[in-house]
């Protein structure tokens, strides 16, 4: 079958110049899903901005009442700063499209925070569309299967990935403005040069501030986005006994034995640091 001859090309067409003709209005968010969902089929889809260090903004979502207060509301109080997506968009990333098993660390499957949110939420795959927007803010449209769903093919990665750079026009037209809702959340003016500690420092400091050396606090970080004792020690440059020295002295210091245990302290200080708003 000639691409022309393919089905759906038509609807493609057809969702995308819906979505045009939305462009500024509520339906937008809408017809870019229908658009997307011509390519691949998903659960769900979201869309976080974000800038500099701060706390992300849902800007929305098609889930329902109950679920969006674990997947969005839960997710932008704090553990956000662990999610591998954030740590992309902090590492500069502004276009393209990633998946979560791109990105996320070699034992994030078993990391707290997996549990604490992908396991809660039953996604079981995430694909995000990356959106450079002014004023220094990056949006993520993700696309999701949830439980029950097998995980996206490599053939529908590659079908977005190629679709990408045209969804992301679309959507930095529509969403050109977010910047204005973080000027009014966090009072700037739009400079965002002297951007606060991050979050996840904050807090690291706060859990092992007196207790922790500099170097246990790294490891704390690691341990917390998901990488293995021998990940830790390639990007800290340590040996693996070094690494697991280490990550016995923190729990010992803080008096926890477990993963669980330090995630719940985590957030606890992050939930002091990012209020409610």
């Amino acid at each position: 079958m000639t691409v022309v001859d393919d089905p759906r090309f038509a609807a493609w067409n057809t969702a995308l110049a819906r979505a045009a003709m939305a462009l500024g209005t509520p339906e937008f968010p809408l017809r870019f899903d229908q658009a997307v969902r011509c390519l691949v089929p998903f659960d769900n889809s979201m869309l976080f901005a974000y800038r500099g260090n701060g706390r992300p903004i849902g800007v929305y979502d098609d889930l329902a009442p109950g679920e969006a207060s674990v997947i969005v509301d839960d997710y932008v109080i704090g553990p956000y700063v662990l999610d591998p997506f954030f740590s992309e968009v902090t590492r500069g990333r502004v276009s393209g499209l990633a998946t979560l098993n791109d990105l996320a660390p070699d034992h994030f499957y078993e990391s707290e925070y997996f549990h604490q949110h992908y396991a809660r939420t039953k996604i079981v795959d995430e694909a995000g569309i990356f959106m450079g927007l002014p004023g220094g803010v990056t949006a993520v449209h993700s696309v999701t299967r949830r439980h029950g769903s097998a995980p996206f093919e490599r053939s529908e990665i590659v079908l977005l990935s190629q679709a990408a750079p045209l969804l992301s026009a679309f959507g930095q037209r529509h969403w050109s403005d977010l910047h204005r809702r973080f000027d009014e959340m966090d009072g700037s003016n739009g400079d965002v040069r002297d951007a606060p500690t991050h979050p996840l420092e904050t807090a690291l400091n706060a859990i092992g501030q007196g207790i922790l050396t500099e170097r246990q606090s790294e490891i704390v970080t690691y341990i917390l986005k998901g990488h293995s004792t021998e990940s830790i020690a390639l990007h800290l440059d340590i040996s693996i006994g070094t690494a697991k020295v280490h990550r016995r002295n923190v729990y010992s210091k803080l008096g926890i034995s477990s993963q669980s245990e330090l995630f719940s302290i985590f957030l606890e200080h992050l939930r002091s640091i990012i209020p409610h708003q």
